[in-house]
């Protein structure tokens, strides 16, 4: 069904400016259709009665509201609840999950977004004592700043600064501060136990892209927004599913009808190829896809499908075996699961160099039956999808980058000790690669005066694994790490074989933080002295403000053992990218 439909703003006159809800059917304000078959319909009605024009199963509410925020005044403080929280207590609705693009602003502009509180009573304590000044966390804000806010955010849009935001239908906001603002003779409402409810504690940092880089700004499990900047024809591929373009900046036309700064239209599903031409900055927000992740680990194989903010839908896991029992079970899960791309992190060593005639197979493993095995090649092969593949702890780094203890980082490194050692490590905010991945499981360490243990590796045998892995501990001692934990001597040894490791990884690419993973490292009473001997090591030759704060630099993974799958769905994200771009420039 070849449509596009234009919709009348609803404005929103407020008591700190205007908001225009460019696309809504939410009964706070159902957009009427401005011309095609459909003029004068509300969008609501559009979407109950003819669901052939958006490609999708229309069952339950039209999912976005798309706005633009003229602030002429600051906005209240507040948060918005998640989807559980406001389906409790707000009558069934949903939650609010919202992103914003700033189209414009004073040269010092600022917003708001997160608090300094550690727990509900300090917030409380800031809050009921008017200390904003304490408890807010205000940052600076320029045009082509974009920022998505979770639910639990506290936020707030300052004046002068026009917004266009892209949210959950819903209307849900809860205010813990209104400048004593005063409509019809009383002060605005405020909702301060439910702001304490819902809010963050502590604050996570909100992912702020502040580059002004088209291309994709966010992917979560509500939306997909995308931006581009578009001077002469940009040409855009059939959509299955309807799409929302909503104009930043500038001016054009779409198949004879001319577009605007500060207008969104959707165009219906299976529309087929179209161009947009002009000069003009566009954002293109779609319904959110599925990846897969596969974890394909030394002794299991996980597989998963989730969104691209993190979220796993389902799970399954399996032992590691043969190529020939282990890749149908793979491909059984995943062939009807929907899912748009898929990233796999592997043991190794794994081919990750694209310009190879090898990429994507496993090369000289361990484990024989997969030596020289093209893993990614039999899986594209099979179901038809674009694939990423890096090392597993590549992918595990990608996933504490992404989602856990190091977001925001440039340069991190994450080294999982367990039946092997390996690193993943990003430099710049990229992962390392170059003739291969990493191999900082077999870097030479200094063997402790006493130890006369052969070590673990063929190759080296005093390198890191060959010296501090789980298997080397087991063999070294007699018995397994597990049944050692009240060995002090055990501990101290395999503390100085991790500290010489770390030692070498902050000497060469300087990470922000370290990331302790793997079975050897749920001994919780070996992190203590890691960062002692690590300092110890170092010996006052660094200073800086992470090795001040050595607990904090060197630390346990952060994501309940999902690191590497979650990575994995991370690199699923990542090849859907490379593999369309969603259109192509003339």
């Amino acid at each position: 069904m070849k449509e596009l439909i234009f919709l009348e703003p609803v404005i929103k006159n407020c008591i700190w400016g205007k908001e225009f809800w460019t696309v809504s059917a939410h009964e706070n304000g159902d957009c009427l259709v401005k011309g095609g078959r459909f003029d004068g319909m509300h969008l609501s009605e559009v979407w109950r009665d003819h669901k052939e024009v958006f490609g999708v199963d229309t069952e339950g509410d039209f999912p976005y509201i798309v706005k633009v925020i003229d602030a002429r005044d600051s906005l209240s403080i507040q948060v918005h609840p998640d989807n559980g929280y406001a389906y409790e207590n707000e009558n069934g609705a949903a939650g609010k999950t919202e992103c914003w693009y700033v189209m414009d602003c004073d040269r010092d502009g600022s917003i708001i977004i997160g608090h300094n509180a550690a727990s509900r009573e300090e917030a409380a304590d800031m809050i009921n004592e008017g200390r904003w000044d304490d408890f807010l966390r205000e940052i600076p804000v320029k045009r082509g700043d974009f920022f998505q806010i979770t639910p639990g955010t506290v936020h707030a849009i300052k004046k002068n600064t026009m917004i266009m935001e892209i949210q959950q239908s819903s209307d849900v906001t809860y205010r813990m501060y209104d400048y004593g603002r005063i409509r019809n003779g009383v002060q605005r409402e405020l909702h301060v136990e439910k702001s304490l409810d819902v809010m963050m504690l502590p604050h996570r940092d909100a992912n702020c892209y502040t580059n002004g880089i088209p291309g994709r700004l966010v992917s979560c499990r509500y939306y997909e927004v995308d931006r581009y900047d578009i001077s002469g024809i940009r040409d855009f591929e059939k959509n299955d599913a309807f799409m929302i373009i909503s104009v930043l900046e500038g001016e054009g036309g779409i198949d004879g009808r001319k577009i605007r700064a500060g207008e969104s239209f959707i165009v219906s599903g299976g529309y087929g190829d179209f161009s947009i031409f002009g000069k003009l900055s566009v954002m293109v927000t779609t319904l959110p896809k599925l990846y897969g992740g596969l974890e394909a680990d030394g002794t299991r194989m996980v597989c998963a499908v989730g969104y691209a903010d993190g979220t796993i839908v389902d799970k399954y896991s399996f032992p590691t075996t043969t190529p020939k029992d282990s890749i149908p079970q793979i491909i059984d899960y995943f062939k009807d699961k929907e899912i748009c791309a898929l990233g796999i992190g592997s043991f190794g060593p794994v081919d990750v160099d694209p310009d190879s005639e090898t990429y994507g197979s496993i090369l000289d493993s361990p484990k024989i039956p997969w030596q020289h095995y093209p893993i990614k090649k039999v899986l594209e092969e099979a179901l038809g999808l674009p694939i990423r593949i890096d090392s597993g702890v590549n992918g595990a780094c990608l996933g504490e980058m992404t989602f856990g203890c190091a977001q925001n980082m440039d340069n991190v490194g994450y080294v999982t000790i367990g039946n092997g050692i390996g690193a993943g490590m990003a430099v710049n905010g990229l992962l390392v690669h170059g003739m291969g991945h990493p191999e900082f499981g077999h870097i030479l360490v200094s063997r402790l005066e006493g130890d006369d243990y052969k070590g673990k590796c063929p190759f080296h045998p005093s390198c890191f694994e060959s010296l501090a892995s789980g298997p080397a501990i087991e063999e070294r001692w007699g018995q397994k790490p597990e049944d050692l934990t009240d060995r002090k001597e055990v501990w101290e040894m395999e503390a100085d074989y991790i500290a010489q490791g770390l030692m070498a990884m902050v000497l060469t690419i300087s990470p922000r933080k370290i990331i302790l993973g793997g079975g050897v490292m749920h001994q919780q009473q070996l992190f203590p002295m890691i960062r002692s001997k690590l300092l110890e090591k170092l010996a006052g030759y660094i200073h800086t403000r992470e090795l001040k704060d050595i607990d904090e630099y060197v630390v346990p993974a952060s994501l309940n053992d999902d690191q590497g799958i979650m990575g994995a769905l991370q690199l699923g994200v990542l090849a859907d990218i490379e593999s369309g771009q969603n259109g192509r420039d003339q």
